[in-house]
């Protein structure tokens, strides 16, 4: 349970980091696709940092973890722009509040492979 509420602070963070990236650049007129990429590329590397030493206490990640880690966002990156996709563009959800649910199913999905796959002990 300590582990997942603190994976939840690091999503605390990187969801900041990621609505706040997403937000500007739309607000800027950037694509709202290419702008939930950006923004959670930017989320990516700080969940790296946190999760990697503070979370799942992987000092020595080596270069298969990484590229687990990488699969493993890239999958989330996919299931959150595609129902990003589908809450705006089929239910019109706003677009900002779109980016909030998107965010939740990611968190779920993130969570999971990495506690089962990336860092696993």
């Amino acid at each position: 349970m300590v582990r997942f509420l603190k994976f939840g602070i690091v999503g605390v963070m990187n969801t900041l980091i990621t609505f706040a990236s997403y937000s500007l650049l739309v607000y800027l007129g950037v694509n709202y696709m290419v702008s939930n990429v950006i923004g959670y590329a930017l989320g990516i590397l700080n969940s790296y940092f946190w999760n990697k030493g503070w979370v799942f206490k992987k000092r020595d990640a080596d270069s298969k973890t990484v590229m687990k880690f990488i699969v493993v966002n890239l999958i989330t990156l996919g299931f959150n722009t595609g129902f990003l996709y589908i809450l705006v563009d089929n239910l019109y959800v706003n677009k900002y509040l779109a980016q909030i649910g998107a965010t939740a199913l990611g968190l779920i999905i993130n969570y999971t492979l990495n506690k089962i796959w990336t860092f696993k002990e």
